[in-house]
């Protein structure tokens, strides 16, 4: 029976090496303050409110000549996508995307907010870099002559041989007037790039088709990682379709959507090459001399690929 007594020496032991964990450390005001969170959700907010700024402002008034008019007179259509759906399947979509993913692969609160903080920068700051281009600009939209003259009678001002600044029909609201300058770039393109081509960059990174941990299915894995990408551009195609852009209009829109979205998405992610692509940059381990070994460097094949090749052969 003496092996069961347990003396008071003994106790004392026991209880040092189980002694309650640490406190956390209490997170202060300065700390939250200069968190790069809090800086990434601030950027976020000030291209939300420079696009939203210049959302209602007037585009530049431009010198038309009166020989290319032709090219502004196709028919005004009703859009395919209303401007209205353009946030909800291009943010409040990809939003709630990164918000399964999360419960899905259990990830930490902290990264899921980075993830929205960078989702939000994307699509804002491309807002704000297409109403900056529209406005200096004031490219007239495909149907401008049919929106800003609807009973044919077309009025200059500074008019001469070769023509002028054109003056709207009274009836037409000012809203419309501003609208049918404001062709060049297609808002509707860009932000739909952005939200698309940031959930596509996501997908690309959650998949894996191009990188070396991923031995067999890569073409599916891409293929369903483009899918948002397809949208954005079918999005596109409507606003060339419809008579509200130009090609060039449309094609520049997508080039600073997907452009903006792949600068932010590398920001906060690896290389899609990457064999944890997967993850943030914040949550990699530096390489060490132990990892060397896991994750083999640029060129040769990851330990999983190299022994299902040897097993096969």
């Amino acid at each position: 029976m003496s092996i069961f007594r347990v003396s008071h020496k003994d106790m004392d032991d026991v209880e040092a090496q189980t002694a309650s964990p640490p406190k956390q450390r209490r997170i202060t005001f300065l700390a939250i303050l200069t968190s790069s969170l809090l800086h990434d959700w601030l950027a976020a907010l000030a291209c939300l409110i420079l696009a939203l700024g210049l959302e209602k402002a007037s585009p530049r008034d431009v010198y038309v000549l009166k020989e290319t008019l032709y090219w502004h007179s196709f028919p005004r259509k009703a859009n395919t996508v209303p401007s209205w759906t353009v946030p909800v399947y291009g943010f409040i979509g990809p939003l709630v995307l990164l918000f399964v993913a999360r419960f899905v692969q259990r990830r930490p609160w902290p990264e899921l907010a980075r993830l929205w903080a960078a989702l939000c920068l994307a699509f804002f700051l491309t807002g704000a870099i297409t109403n900056c281009l529209k406005l200096p600009v004031g490219r007239l939209r495909p149907n401008f002559v049919r929106t800003c003259w609807p009973n044919g009678t077309m009025v200059f001002t500074a008019n001469d041989a070769w023509g002028g600044y054109p003056v709207c029909d009274p009836t037409v609201p000012q809203s419309d007037v501003d609208e049918v300058r404001k062709s060049w770039p297609s808002g509707h393109s860009s932000l739909s790039a952005a939200g698309m081509g940031f959930t596509t960059f996501y997908l690309l990174g959650q998949l894996k088709p191009f990188s070396q941990a991923a031995c067999e299915g890569r073409l599916w894995r891409l293929l369903i990682a483009l899918l948002p990408s397809f949208g954005a551009v079918a999005v596109a195609l409507t606003r060339v379709l419809d008579y509200w852009h130009f090609t060039s209009d449309a094609l520049t829109g997508l080039a600073i959507g997907f452009v903006t979205a792949f600068a932010v998405y590398q920001s906060i992610f690896p290389p899609l090459t990457h064999p944890r692509c997967q993850l943030p940059r914040d949550a990699l381990v530096p390489v060490g001399a132990a990892e060397k070994d896991k994750y083999p460097p640029s060129g040769e094949d990851p330990p999983s690929c190299v022994t299902e090749n040897a097993a096969q052969t």
